[in-house]
């Protein structure tokens, strides 16, 4: 599944308009922070970027990269910003800058991260360092690891200036389906950002397989079971193709249904998307935990526990 880089529309305007000088002695720079998350409507048109700055100001004797990562680490100091790290993350050892690489080690915290979460804050940290002098590509890694997952490991800032007036990001506010201890499906609300040009149920079907965030819930993959495409039809079937890992089996009896049933609702909840056809390396399948997954399903919303 090809979910293109988010659409940034901006560091060079944001850079010009969103910071205002600060006072005192050491060097002002640009640190970037998540925009905040809209209100109102779901899915209602963002107008504007994914990511604005605030001025930090730096002291002369500190090492300017070292000191960028802390900036972004410790959080917006500007209420209206949010910050894009976990919780608890934090630098490994100091950057380095080789060959116009900055290469910068995070805690095991960062990777947590996945889908847009891992984008946004990939390139928080991107577009602050690439303003350093010398530094032409940002590197991040986990624990001296780079995440596999990701789309391409060296960050640029023409990766990032890909956006346009028809391209703009929007927010999809959405319930993911989760497997309860107890039994059954729990909704936990999410807001996500749709980049621009990217399909919502790839998206959606992302941010469900990165796992939930509320204890007490769970999505039992097979391992190595992982999407290969995705494609919604005019007739409002959405198609899941999956790798064959995906038939290997849940991690517990009996919950093969509940996991066929938490794609099925979640990506149901598209106004486009009226039943989800389940594929495994493009065929489709007999039976999948007792249920004849050979046709489109329809949501179950009898299995969603309030």
């Amino acid at each position: 599944m090809n979910i293109r880089i988010l659409s940034l529309l901006c560091a060079l305007a944001l850079a010009l308009t969103g910071c205002a000088p600060a006072a005192g002695g050491g060097t002002d720079q640009p640190v970037y922070f998540a925009a905040p998350l809209p209100e109102g409507e779901p899915a209602r048109p963002v107008q504007g970027p994914a990511v604005l700055c605030e001025t930090r100001r730096i002291p002369e004797q500190a090492d300017l990269l070292t000191a960028l990562v802390e900036c972004l680490l410790s959080g917006p100091v500007n209420d209206e910003l949010r910050s894009p790290f976990p919780a608890g993350v934090y630098q490994l050892a100091p950057p380095t800058l080789t060959d116009g690489v900055c290469q910068v080690d995070l805690s095991e915290h960062y990777g947590g991260l996945s889908g847009v979460d891992l984008t946004v804050a990939d390139y928080c940290i991107a577009l602050t360092l690439l303003q350093v002098e010398g530094v032409e590509a940002v590197s991040i890694l986990v624990e001296g690891e780079p995440i596999s997952y990701r789309d391409h490991q060296l960050l640029r800032e023409t990766d990032v200036l890909l956006s346009s007036a028809e391209d703009e990001p929007v927010y999809l506010s959405a319930a993911l389906c989760f497997l309860r201890e107890e039994g059954g499906l729990a909704a936990e609300r999410r807001e996500l950002l749709i980049p621009g040009g990217s399909a919502p149920a790839e998206v959606l079907l992302q941010a469900l397989l990165a796992g939930p965030e509320t204890p007490g819930l769970s999505l039992p993959l097979p391992a190595d079971a992982q999407p290969v495409d995705l494609w919604v039809d005019e007739g409002g079937v959405c198609y899941v193709n999956f790798n064959a890992a995906f038939l290997s089996g849940s991690a517990a009896p009996g919950q093969d249904r509940l996991l066929l049933y938490a794609i099925v609702n979640t990506l149901c909840q598209l106004p486009n998307v009226d039943a989800v056809f389940l594929l495994v390396e493009g065929e489709s399948v007999e039976e999948f935990g007792g249920v004849a997954a050979d046709r489109p399903l329809e949501p179950n919303p009898d299995l969603v526990v309030s």
